[in-house]
Order: C-alpha cells, then sequence, then structure tokens
C-alpha cells in the first residue's frame, strides 16, 4: 500500500532497496507489488524475488485469472488475492452478488493453491462487511486452502474494542489465521493492529512512515517497537535500522515525515524546554522512553524562548565555550529574548556570537 499513496513511484531500484532494508530489519514478508499491473511492475517484484533475500515475497492479485497468473510468472512464493465483502463495494464497484464474490475467491484460491503457492486471502472492506457474509467468506477460502485471511480495514473504521471482538469471533467461529490490514483514517491504525494482535490475530500488514491511501497505512515502526517495549515482547527485529529506512522512504517517496511523526519524527528526541532538557542531561529516561540510538537516530538539544541554563551551558561547553554564572544568565535572556521576537530557535552560530560578545562585555 505504500505506492498508493497519492503521487508515490518508486524505482525499481527503491524498492530493491527498501526490500532489502526490511529484510535486515526482519520483516517475514514483504509484499512486492501487483505484477499485473504492468511489465515494469512484474520486473520489479521478479527482482525482489530472485534477490535472495530471507523473508517471504508476496504478489498482490485481484481475483482473476490474470492476476494470479502475473504473480506466478515472478519469483514470489505467496500471493494476496484480494476482492471486496462489503454490500456497498459489491452493489456500486463490482456490480456482482455474493455468490459471484464467493465462487471467484474460491476458484482463484484454489488455482493459486495447485500452484504451490502460500495464500493470503483479502477481504477488502471486511469491517463494514456483514459478519454472516464475511464468515461464510472465510470459511470457503479455508476450505479452498487459504493460509490466512486478511482482514482489511479499508476504511480505517474500527476502534481497538470492535478490532479484538471481530478477530477473536473469526478465530471461534472459522479457525483460520488472521492478518489484520487497518488504515489510518481516524489515526488508530497501530492501536487496532495491537488490539487484533492481543486477540489472537498473527499478521499485520504495515507501510514505512504509515505510507498509504488517504491518511495511511498502520506504520512498520509504530507496531514493532510497541510491540517490543510496550508489550516488551522478544521479537527477533533489527530495531537499530528503523530509522535509516524511513528516512530513506521519506527520500524516495517524496512524502516528508511530520517533525512530531511518533517513534521517527525529528522531534522524538528534540528538546527545548528548560525542565526537560535539564532531565534529559542527567538521565535521558526521564522523557525519553527509549534511547534514539536504538533505531539509529540522533538526540537534538535545541536553544531558544523555553531553554534554560543548562541546555544553554550544555551547548556552549560542546562548542568549547566557557562562560561564568552571571555571563550564563545574561546569554539565557539574550537567547530567549531573539527567539520571542523572531518566533523561531536560534542556530548554533547565532548562540556562539551572543556568547562571545556577552563574554567580551
Amino acid at each position: 500500500d505504500g505506492e498508493q499513496t497519492p503521487g508515490v513511484v518508486f524505482s525499481d531500484e527503491e524498492k530493491l532497496q527498501i526490500a532489502r532494508l526490511l529484510d535486515e530489519i526482519g520483516v517475514q514478508q514483504i509484499e512486492a507489488g501487483t505484477p499485473s499491473m504492468s511489465p515494469a511492475e512484474a520486473k520489479a517484484v521478479k527482482g525482489i524475488g530472485k534477490d535472495g533475500l530471507k523473508g517471504s515475497i508476496m504478489g498482490w492479485s485481484r481475483a482473476v485469472k490474470g492476476d494470479v497468473d502475473a504473480v506466478l510468472s515472478t519469483e514470489c512464493d505467496a500471493i494476496a488475492i484480494s476482492i471486496a465483502t462489503s454490500d456497498i463495494h459489491l452493489q456500486y464497484k463490482l456490480k456482482m452478488s455474493r455468490e459471484e464474490v464467493l465462487e471467484k475467491a474460491v476458484s482463484m484460491v484454489e488455482y493459486a493453491k495447485d500452484h504451490g503457492l502460500y495464500i493470503s486471502l483479502n477481504s477488502e472492506d471486511a469491517t463494514r462487511t456483514d459478519y454472516v457474509f464475511l464468515r461464510e467468506f472465510a470459511s470457503k477460502g479455508k476450505e479452498a486452502g487459504a493460509d490466512r485471511l486478511r482482514v482489511c480495514d479499508t476504511l480505517g473504521v474500527l476502534i481497538p474494542a470492535s478490532s479484538g471482538y471481530l478477530i477473536k469471533k473469526i478465530l471461534q467461529d472459522v479457525g483460520i489465521p488472521v492478518e489484520i490490514h487497518t488504515h489510518n483514517d481516524y489515526g488508530l491504525a497501530v492501536a487496532n493492529a495491537l488490539a487484533a494482535f492481543e486477540a489472537g490475530a498473527e499478521w499485520a500488514s504495515t507501510t514505512v512512515n504509515g505510507l498509504g491511501e488517504r491518511a495511511g497505512n498502520s506504520s512498520l515502526e509504530g507496531l514493532v517497537m510497541s510491540l517490543t517495549k510496550l508489550y516488551n515482547l522478544s521479537l527477533p527485529f533489527n530495531i537499530s535500522k528503523i530509522y535509516e529506512i524511513s528516512r530513506y522512504v521519506e527520500k524516495t517517496s517524496g512524502i516528508p515525515v511530520p517533525l512530531n511523526r511518533s517513534i521517527v519524527g525529528q522531534h522524538m528526541f528534540t528538546h527545548e524546554s528548560g525542565i526537560h532538557v535539564d532531565g534529559v542531561l542527567k538521565y535521558p529516561h526521564t522523557y525519553e522512553s527509549f534511547m534514539p540510538d536504538e533505531i539509529g537516530a540522533s538526540r537534538h538539544i535545541v536553544i531558544g524562548k523555553h531553554s534554560g541554563k543548562h541546555a544553554v551551558w550544555d551547548k556552549l561547553k560542546k562548542m568549547g565555550i566557557e562562560a561564568g554564572k552571571a555571563e550564563l544568565l545574561r546569554i539565557v535572556e539574550e537567547v530567549k529574548a531573539r527567539s520571542e521576537q523572531r518566533k523561531s530557535a536560534i542556530n548554533n552560530k547565532e548562540l556562539k556570537a551572543i556568547a562571545e560578545r556577552v563574554i567580551k562585555e
């Protein structure tokens, strides 16, 4: 879904590098693309499949024989066969009956299974699908050979309680392994994926930086760090590569990472407030729940309106500038005044000039 972000196009080389970084992080399965889209897309997916990565490589397909054949022409060992199941999609998009949807899904699952592929059967708009039909869809998919059901919250309308309830019910009623695919329309994509995991889901779709159509998908970094740090699980992920892949995807997608984005935003480890800086300098865990170097990032102390003497003193010390107590207080006053006047922090060069002038005077 990352490349479904409006305006985002990755080159073959960029796709391969993203896949390699995902593999280094320890992502178990990489959905590499949609081979039926074009010969160029099929070539890119095949290139990823031939690269010798440790993870499984999956191709995306509609429940159409031509799409499945396109995946089979690549080096993929897995396929995501997708078809919508909600009445609104059936009526207005597919113009199909429920029986026709079931027939297409079952026939394509059987076809892909006959060719030795691992199968994720995707129920698009599952969270707006009549549950009785969703259950039947999952049951018939399982009987046909689907290895798991992808429950797609296509419009991001779940809340954590309903996510957990739905996944638990499907597992109890059908017994097919479940993947949760969440969108971030209400800012709940990661929370809904975690709730699904708590209910027994074994897989979750994610994208780097939460890219995806509209408000995006559940983010790889948000999910992995939540499982690792908040749930305290010992998982086979190399989190030291998270910041690197985030910045690489930012550069190649052209979609800036917001400064205040969770986990990978620049402000996660940037401090200005005097109280915060004082705490972080004394003991980082006072205002950081995990260390920046754990994900390959670094800490920044910003000097501005909210800075206190501890932050300014620490910054000057790193510049090799020594200031007495009275001088330090004067420097802090000037920093605050200048920052307020122009409504922004000041840079190191400006701080140095202020300090040198105050000390000289």
